[in-house]
């Protein structure tokens, strides 16, 4: 029996109008069957849209998606997938909304589907279709579809056939993917393994997956990251922390892999001999396409046996479904790069430089799908809201080198203009956080530099180049014509997860390194780097002082914060420094870290050189004991907070810099009295 269409309604009216029409669809049916949404917290039904995520791998019958002042792409592509067949997505615009190009579009592109039905406050509703979805509800114990049980036998197969034959599972949402990896999981218990180790970027991503196979295990016990049957178990463990620890299984399975670095995956394949990789092509989370192409090679470098199977079928809503297609086409999941056959003839001095306008974009929509079709392709973190980036962001710009007419490399940039003196100041101190500006926040916090607030920055926050392009050095050489096209600037700045191949092309094109991060991602393990390059005459001087900074406290914090830091990236990094040494001032960080709340990883270098000066004075010595000792063992001797914890009686991390904070203050109040 084939599934019912889903259905889709935008309303447009005022704040109260929508309120009503809200609670009346709201009333048709049962709570528990209905998601409300809204970014307004007016109503006590609905649900704040910075919450979405907690729908997750749930399904409803009807989702009220309601929007007064900012539309969530995010939360939207993430909560339209769990609507099932024969339900409704209802979409309420407040009139005062700002006409912005993103919402300008969503609209227009709405009104390409007959079937998505718009309606503003002047119209009388007609009467809609039923909202109750037509599919039975769901059996306590959930059996795969056909498609679902050839891909179950292929996960089996994994496990029980030859080694080193890893199986990739690709499909959209809506197709049963995580579903049926639970299951397939549960029948390995049942067959007599004993351990499926899980992987995917966060735990959220496999409570579907744990769920499923649950159900299909009589009188197992379900957590938050695990499935316990008799002495078996399926477990969750973080991408970093498998390959930390390398614990043995019977199969490891990484779901949403395109949102995991290649690097890891590689070493996935190098250390393990039964593996499922799992991905969803067309993703709110990100895109899957690029992990196709690019991992692809690997497997078949390093596991030419590998077998792909992808779902096809959708198993909670119908075949061509209206409501997914306007999804996909409204938030550009879908979108691809120019087929490289209509680049292939390109050659360099055939590359046009230009710099876009968002209008421009929001005009061509072939040339707006293909420069975030290739941003897409290239990193995997893509996201609905970077369209919304993309075409609405003030200081957002985006350049371009084009094949006639067509896109082969991108580039997007956002200006991060200077700050006022006295806000920078609190950011400096650890007293404000501020959303974006993450070069001078980045060199004011973590790096010390107290007037860099005054500068003016351009951060390039993407780069691409197409799959069928490179090699070619034509990165470089969009780099290049941006540079030279850059106004009102005195530094271009970029960060991104520390690699050695990364640093070489940034090197070359003559980026410095001024800061490495101090926590690894959760998912890549990487360490962040941010490198600049100056423009001008005032940008050279402050490329020069945060490079000479760095440079000053290179060995203590290597040994300090970044003992696993790769060897070659460690040999690339020390090479970079020149011999010049700078006097760094290091009191106003202490300052700031004693009397504000300047953070102590940020402030540790100087801590220790002052302290250094501090150990012989009268007033270290009119210190308490237990202070003197707090100081000693973590500045000094740089012991992990967890020791001098449970030595000195302490509760934690929070107790400790509370209470070095405390010790500081008073050899600095003694000192001036």
């Amino acid at each position: 029996m084939s599934l019912p269409q889903r259905h889709c309604w935008i309303l447009q009216g005022d704040f109260d109008w929508l309120n009503k029409q809200a609670q009346i669809f709201y009333q048709s049916v049962p709570p528990s069957t209905c998601f409300w949404l809204t970014d307004n917290t007016a109503s006590d039904e609905a649900v704040s849209v910075k919450k979405a995520h907690q729908h997750l791998g749930q399904e409803c019958e009807l989702l009220i998606f309601q929007v007064t002042a900012q539309f969530d792409a995010d939360a939207f592509g993430a909560l339209i997938g769990c609507v099932k067949a024969g339900g409704t997505v209802l979409v309420l615009l407040n009139t005062a909304l700002k006409p912005t190009r993103w919402l300008t579009r969503f609209l227009a592109i709405a009104t390409t589907f007959p079937a998505i039905q718009c309606f503003n406050q002047q119209q009388t509703l007609p009467d809609l279709i039923p909202l109750q979805a037509a599919n039975p509800p769901s059996p306590l114990i959930p059996t795969p579809t056909e498609e679902q049980g050839e891909a179950i036998a292929a996960v089996t197969k994994v496990v029980n056939g030859h080694r080193r034959r890893p199986l990739v599972l690709t499909a959209d949402r809506g197709r049963g993917k995580t579903a049926l990896l639970g299951m397939a999981a549960a029948e390995l218990l049942k067959s007599g393994k004993q351990h499926i180790l899980l992987t995917a970027p966060s735990p959220a991503s496999i409570q579907t997956l744990l769920l499923h196979a649950h159900q299909q295990l009589a009188e197992s016990k379900l957590g938050k990251t695990s499935v316990r049957w008799h002495d078996a178990i399926i477990e969750f463990m973080a991408p970093d922390a498998i390959l930390l620890s390398q614990p043995a299984t019977d199969l490891l399975i990484i779901d949403e892999a395109a949102a995991i670095p290649a690097s890891m995956l590689e070493q996935y394949l190098i250390n393990y001999s039964r593996l499922v990789f799992s991905s969803t092509i067309h993703g709110y989370e990100g895109t899957g396409r690029g992990f196709v192409l690019r991992f692809y090679k690997t497997l078949d470098r390093l596991a030419p046996g590998w077998r792909a199977y992808v779902l096809e079928k959708p198993v909670r809503w119908a075949e061509n479904d209206v409501v997914e297609q306007f999804s996909f086409a409204a938030l550009l999941l879908d979108a691809e790069p120019v087929d490289g056959q209509a680049i292939s003839a390109a050659e360099e001095n055939q590359l046009i430089f230009e710099t876009l306008e968002q209008q421009q974009l929001l005009n061509d929509e072939r040339l707006l799908r293909q420069v975030f079709g290739l941003m897409a392709l290239a990193h995997y973190r893509t996201r609905p809201a970077d369209v919304q980036m993309l075409l609405d962001h003030p200081d957002m710009q985006v350049s371009v080198l084009r094949f006639q007419g067509n896109v082969v490399a991108t580039l997007w940039t956002i200006t991060e203009s200077a700050l006022d003196g006295e806000l920078a100041q609190q950011v400096y101190d650890g007293t404000r956080r501020l959303k974006g500006h993450l070069l001078p926040q980045s060199l004011l916090v973590h790096a010390g530099i107290e007037d860099a607030g005054q500068y003016h920055y351009q951060r390039i926050s993407r780069i691409a180049v197409h799959p069928d392009c490179q090699q070619r050095g034509w990165g470089q050489l969009l780099l290049q014509h941006y540079l030279a096209s850059v106004d009102g600037a005195d530094t271009v700045g970029v960060s991104f997860a520390l690699s050695v191949e990364l640093l070489r092309f940034w090197s070359k094109a003559g980026f410095k390194i001024v800061r490495i991060g101090q926590h690894r991602d959760e998912v890549s393990g990487s360490l962040s780097v941010m490198m600049l390059k100056a423009i001008n005459a005032d940008g050279e001087k402050l490329v020069k002082r945060a490079h000479q900074t760095l440079a000053q406290q290179w060995t203590f914090l290597l040994e300090r914060q970044w003992q696993e830091l790769d060897a070659e990236a460690v040999m690339q990094i020390s090479q970079s420094f020149d011999d010049e040494t700078l006097m760094l001032d290091y009191q106003q960080q202490v300052n700031s870290f004693a009397f504000k709340q300047r953070p102590y990883e940020s402030s540790e270098w100087a801590l220790w050189q002052w302290l250094g000066d501090q150990l012989s004075q009268p007033c270290f010595k009119q210190l308490q004991l237990k202070q003197q000792h707090l100081l000693i063992m973590l500045i000094l001797q740089g012991r992990s907070f967890d020791a001098v914890a449970e030595q000195l009686k302490l509760t934690g991390r929070k107790h400790i810099v509370n209470e070095l904070r405390e010790a500081v203050r008073h050899i600095l109040s003694a000192e001036t009295d």
